[in-house]
């Protein structure tokens, strides 16, 4: 593992969900409020919601990083295929329940302990912030206004703006170029092992692991931390 202590960086590319924003603890609130609003008499399910949707979620996104279904198929589904399971087949009721998530759950709040904190002592010490994410960039904009985060980035470099997302090499390039930084001055934290991380390395960029869970894998990172706090003692 290197110190980085010994190394001259300049640019730091944060992921913006599961990284900075709580996108778990954000989500789930959206969507119980929701279920209460949409479909009272479903409410008691919402644990059996949770279970259902994550993995529904997680295969549109797959689907839709390799370019197999569009945005708006993967907004819409996602739901319409969740909320069936729950013997929910109000296909317009569904629409609407997912329209309303993409509207709402930007304007929560939630952060990782030590975001804010981290965050300012960064930029006390002259790095370049930049947020490296595949959000939609109409949803990051406001996740990153309502939490109070906007301020310590010189910019939001999203996948739509590359037209590539993460792990592909393209929008790395792109993040580079867009704001004239160089490779060795920078490095990019993240949470995901495929994107954020197997990206990066086969870029030939540093990268911190942020690891909440503690998750065994078995790639070389150049750092993991498990709180953003731990960012303060290596920068």
């Amino acid at each position: 593992m290197q110190n980085l202590n010994t190394k001259k960086y300049k640019n730091i590319y944060f992921d913006l969900d599961r990284t900075l924003w709580d996108f778990e603890t954000n989500s789930e609130k959206t969507l119980q409020e929701l279920l209460i609003e949409y479909f009272p008499e479903k409410k008691d399910q919402f644990k059996k919601l949770l279970s259902v949707y994550y993995p529904v979620n997680e295969k549109l996104w797959v689907l839709y990083r390799k370019g197999l279904v569009t945005k708006e198929v993967l907004r819409t589904k996602r739901f319409t295929e969740s909320l069936k399971q729950l013997g929910i087949n109000d296909t317009e009721k569904t629409i609407q329940f997912g329209n309303d998530y993409i509207k709402r759950s930007p304007y929560q709040k939630g952060l990782f302990p030590y975001a804010i904190e981290t965050l300012e002592y960064l930029k006390t010490k002259g790095y370049r912030l930049f947020l490296l994410t595949n959000g939609f960039r109409e949803v990051q904009v406001v996740k990153i206004a309502q939490s109070g985060i906007e301020k310590y980035f010189d910019k939001m470099i999203c996948s739509e703006d590359a037209g590539y997302q993460k792990p592909h090499r393209k929008i790395f390039e792109y993040a580079l170029k867009s704001v004239n930084a160089k490779k060795a001055e920078s490095i990019m934290i993240g949470d995901d092992l495929n994107t954020d991380i197997a990206g990066a390395k086969k870029f030939g960029m540093d990268c911190i692991y942020f690891n909440t869970v503690n998750k065994k894998h078995d790639i070389a990172v150049t750092h993991e931390v498990n709180s953003l706090k731990e960012l303060q003692g290596i920068f």
